[in-house]
């Protein structure tokens, strides 16, 4: 197993490209992609030393498909918060994906779509209040684990719920222009 840290702003496929160059150098093994990350969000990528269809990495990919391996993600929202620390949720909906768009192309359907569950968990809470002293904001920090893995889930399913992560421009485009002044980059990392 390889995990590499994949900083925001950079491809998931950029980071097995030169991953691939770097062994291929050096005589090493090919590397197999296991898992993905958005290209907003920063975390550690999961590869498999080994080629496609190698028992190395057949042995990885079935530790995530199997639903093994667990993807706990840290992430800020804004929006009402959901309880007090410590508190535990679990949000169940289908999603969609439309092929082709370039901004929200992932979304909740009752009807077509596949299956999505995820787990929260209240990390802390923020409430920031204005020079007037009326309250301008409420802030989650949460631990969120995707028990599934559909494109956007985490950043749908929040903002589904009317809390849309931290500086998301495609799901939270309503306060990114005030959010992305303070934090710059998609607030999620893996």
């Amino acid at each position: 197993v390889l995990a590499v840290f994949k900083a925001a702003g950079v491809s998931t496929e950029s980071i097995i490209e030169r991953a691939h160059d770097k062994f291929a150098l050096v005589g090493g093994p090919d590397v197999t992609p296991v898992s993905r990350l958005d290209v907003p969000t920063s975390g550690v990528l999961v590869m498999a030393l080994g080629s496609q269809g190698s028992t190395s990495a057949n042995y990885v990919l079935a530790q995530f498909a199997g639903r093994l391996a667990i993807k706990c993600y840290h992430c800020l929202f804004s929006g009402d918060v959901l309880g007090s620390i410590g508190s535990k949720a679990v949000r169940s909906a289908r999603l969609s994906t439309a092929l082709g768009h370039d901004t929200k192309p992932t979304s909740v359907s009752t009807v077509i779509g596949q299956e999505a569950f995820t787990l929260l968990l209240v990390k802390a809470c923020y409430h920031l209040t204005g020079l007037d002293g009326t309250q301008d904001g409420s802030f989650t920090f949460a631990e969120v684990r995707p028990l599934t893995g559909r494109t956007h889930q985490i950043r749908v399913h929040l903002a589904s719920l009317g809390r849309a992560l931290v500086s998301d421009a495609a799901y939270g485009y309503q306060a990114f222009a005030v959010e992305s002044r303070w934090c710059p980059r998609l607030f999620l990392h893996c």
